[in-house]
């Protein structure tokens, strides 16, 4: 053994009876009359055999007092512990004079009386064996008080199924004598330390205390318990609580092992799917999903989303795992059954994990072998269950909390605005919980604010988008097509031939606007069947390399396809997106300055943004409708700005887009609520949702009787619906005229009906793209006080 501990010597000792008798006969004189009738002429039979009174060196002595010794046990043992684990064994060996049936069955070896628990000097066992012999000399010698019996946990592994096993064993040393071995050895006179008056540790009482010069003599009586359940569940919770383990982190390496033992089945493997909706929305990060089998096939975040959801619905009345003992073809149709059986399971259980009845995850015990996990199973999993639901609250928790540190640091998701108003309502929600009483978050409301909405939105994205790919897919069939024609020159190959069909079909569709469903299917022949054949063809024929070289130099090293001119298409958005977010962004920092209001911008192919303003908003500072018009007149002037600047950007583009320019006048004030859930302020009752709904169908109206869209590059289109807010933004675009900004002329303009919504005009006003900006803030004073 290396290390500074000293050797751990061999115990001295000794089988008898005759502490145990001691005990019984004295238990008797002092008047238990129960006691005198059940071992009473069981005492005095025993001190008629003096063989048995002594010291036992023969274990054979015993054999004819069989019944004898019975009787002598059951004052330790009652008959009704009969299906339990115990038995009597020399004095800390492990060497067994009596054991029950289950004890025998399951902790003896066959054919011995060896009791299977390790000697190595470094276990638990053998320590606590060792703290608990000298529990007895100090007790003896030294007059300090220690406890009759011990506790420790060992594990033991299973011999049929090769996984471990906690035994918890209770040891009973009443019925122990120390004496000298020899001469009584010279003993120290104190076993404290002199410097800290603590007892010396046990490596110290072992050189000033010699144990092999004691003899301990009599019995040890063992109790055992199998706590393997809670050993294991305790373990878990160490492994995934106290160190906060995220699915997928190292913390959580080594479960398939602990879940084995719990279930006592080998070869299993265990899964964990996380569903985190982190601000109103589903994530699919690889870090908290490397540990999920259900996600194990995916190939996409579509395809992780699509099943994601069929799940909370299998599971949406469901709180108990399910088990499917035989996963085979005809189980596999179930959607996402077929995702575990394509992973090589055969049998499965799954244990839906769920917060506020909300799915967020789900704990996976698998095996390949078809009828391997049976019901009784899940009775030995249900205790874990609630670990790991734990342990996934606190995961996206934190992860939450995280995320949303960054967004207040990148979107400033609550604003200066109106970040009163939520300390306000956590203030009083603590406040109720000092209190005792029942707190809840009470609802932040803005009453009374008026809308103000505008959008700057690419043009014909989808078109632009759609363009882009299929010229991607153009270029990519074509290469395909000069790899299969040179490959069909020196190979007959009947694949080939229906490849290049298939290839020409395809390029047909191309004339035309290509579907999704169509898109959909081209990339999948392409990074299929095409990849598939054209791997087979780089290590067969030598004579198409040239060409396999030029078809994979043209795909992009990450998405694996052709990529130029959609790559170029995002950038132009991307492009688009981040001048005018930046833009809006800055102008937005003076605007604040006009009144304290609330803003949100949304990044789309454009931009879209919502403000309100009003005296709820800012309580400390009187409203006036003044602050209203200044704002609009900010919003028009700011969009007509942005117009300019993204006209700039069309000779910077790779692909050349044009945006153009909405707002909604808002004239009747309303109320919005911030909705917990989605993280964001919507408009709050449903005599307010009449602006949500004429917000969301405007963006592509027609004039009435037309084709006409309303919204055109170039201009800028303002909808109403009262003749006094046109009359208002009339006066806006003349003085915006008057300063270079719009050319002369507006158009007064009725819309088309949409659902739910009639009754809709429009003004429009060309954009002036000639002059350089100019600051008409200062200026626009003049027209709004006269």
């Amino acid at each position: 053994m290396t290390g500074p501990t000293p050797a751990i010597p061999a115990f001295n000792s000794l089988l008898s009876f005759r502490p145990l008798v001691a005990t019984l006969k004295r238990t008797i004189e002092e008047g238990n009359d129960g006691m005198k009738k059940l071992y009473g002429h069981v005492v005095a039979e025993l001190e008629q055999h003096p063989e048995l009174m002594g010291t036992i060196h023969d274990l054979s002595l015993l054999d004819p007092y069989h019944e004898l010794l019975e009787e002598l046990l059951s004052a330790v043992f009652p008959p009704t512990t009969a299906n339990y684990m115990y038995g009597i064994s020399y004095p800390f060996r492990n060497l067994a004079v009596y054991a029950s049936p289950q004890f025998k069955k399951q902790l003896i070896k066959e054919g011995t009386n060896e009791i299977l628990i390790a000697d190595d000097p470094a276990s638990n066992l053998l320590q606590q064996r060792l703290h608990f012999a000298y529990g007895l000399l100090l007790n003896k010698y030294f007059g300090f008080t220690s406890p009759e019996n011990s506790r420790v946990v060992y594990t033991i592994t299973d011999p049929q199924t090769g996984l471990s096993r906690y035994m918890e064993m209770r040891l009973d040393g009443r019925f122990i004598d120390v004496r000298p071995a020899g001469a009584m050895p010279a003993l120290p006179e104190s076993l404290l330390d002199p410097a800290s008056n603590r007892l010396f540790s046990q490596e110290e009482l072992m050189e000033r205390v010699p144990l092999d010069a004691f003899v301990f003599e009599g019995l040890t009586v063992l109790r055992i318990n199998d706590i393997t359940e809670q050993a294991v569940i305790a373990e878990m919770k160490n492994c995934i609580l106290d160190n906060n383990g995220l699915p997928g982190t190292a913390t959580y390496n080594g479960l398939d092992k602990h879940i084995q033992d719990l279930i006592g089945l080998k070869d299993l493997t265990i899964g964990i799917t996380p569903f985190f909706r982190i601000q109103g929305h589903y994530v699919y990060s690889e870090l908290h999903s490397s540990q999920s089998l259900l996600f194990h096939t995916c190939g996409s975040t579509a395809e992780k989303e699509e099943i994601s959801d069929y799940c909370k619905i299998l599971f949406r009345d469901h709180e108990q795992p399910v088990l499917y003992d035989e996963l085979n073809e005809t189980t596999s149709r179930i959607q996402c059954l077929r995702n575990y059986y394509t992973g090589g399971s055969r049998s499965i259980i799954l244990c839906p994990l769920k917060q506020d009845k909300e799915l967020m995850g789900l704990l996976e015990i698998s095996s390949t072998v078809a009828g391997y996990l049976r019901p009784y199973h899940i009775r030995k999993i249900e205790a874990a269950i609630p670990l790991f639901k734990i342990s996934l609250e606190k995961s996206l928790a934190q992860l939450n909390s995280e995320v949303e540190i960054l967004i207040k640091k990148k979107f400033t998701a609550v604003q200066p605005a109106v970040e009163w108003k939520f300390t306000e309502a956590s203030l009083n929600y603590l406040l109720h919980q000092y209190r005792h009483e029942d707190a809840r978050m009470e609802r932040i409301v803005f009453d009374q604010v008026y809308p103000l909405y505008g959008a700057l939105d690419v043009r014909n994205s989808s078109l632009a988008r759609s363009k882009a790919v299929q010229a991607d897919l153009q270029e990519q069939l074509h290469l395909a097509a000069a790899v299969v024609k040179k490959a069909q020159a020196g190979l007959s190959f009947p694949l080939l031939q229906e490849l290049e069909s298939r290839i020409a079909r395809y390029l047909d569709k191309m004339n035309d606007r290509l579907r999704s469903e169509e898109e959909t299917a081209v990339y999948d022949f392409l990074q299929g069947q095409v990849i598939h054949v054209f791997n087979h063809l780089h290590e067969t024929e030598p004579q198409v390399r040239a060409e396999l070289t030029a078809y994979h130099h043209a795909l992009d090293p990450e998405k694996g396809i052709v990529y130029h001119n959609r790559k170029k298409y995002e950038q132009s958005v991307s492009l688009i997106n981040e001048v005018l977010s930046a833009y809006i962004d800055r102008e937005q920092v003076a605007a604040q300055k006009i009144y304290p209001h609330y803003f949100e911008r949304f990044i789309t192919d454009g931009l879209e943004f919502n403000i309100f303003i009003g005296q709820s908003i800012s309580p400390r500072k009187k409203f006036d409708e003044l602050y209203l018009r200044n704002l609009k007149m900010w919003q028009l002037t700011v969009m007509i700005k942005a117009a300019r600047q993204t006209r700039l950007l069309e000779n910077k583009m790779p692909v050349p887009l044009q945006t153009t320019q909405l707002i909604l006048a808002g004239g009747q004030p309303l109320s919005i609520c911030f909705r917990t859930e989605e993280r964001k302020f919507d408009v709050d009752g449903a005599g307010n949702t009449r602006y949500e709904i004429i917000k969301k169908r405007i963006d592509k109206v027609h004039i009435k009787e037309t084709n006409e869209r309303l919204t055109q590059p170039g201009m800028i289109a303002i909808v109403y619906t009262q003749a006094k807010e046109a009359a208002e933004y009339k006066e806006y675009i003349e003085f915006l005229q008057e300063k270079g900004l719009l050319l002369p002329g507006v158009e007064n303009l009725d819309l088309e009906e949409l659902q739910g919504v009639s009754g809709l005009k429009a003004l429009r006003a060309q954009i002036c793209y000639e002059q350089t900006d100019t600051v008409v803030q200062a200026k626009a004073g003049r027209l709004l006080t006269e």
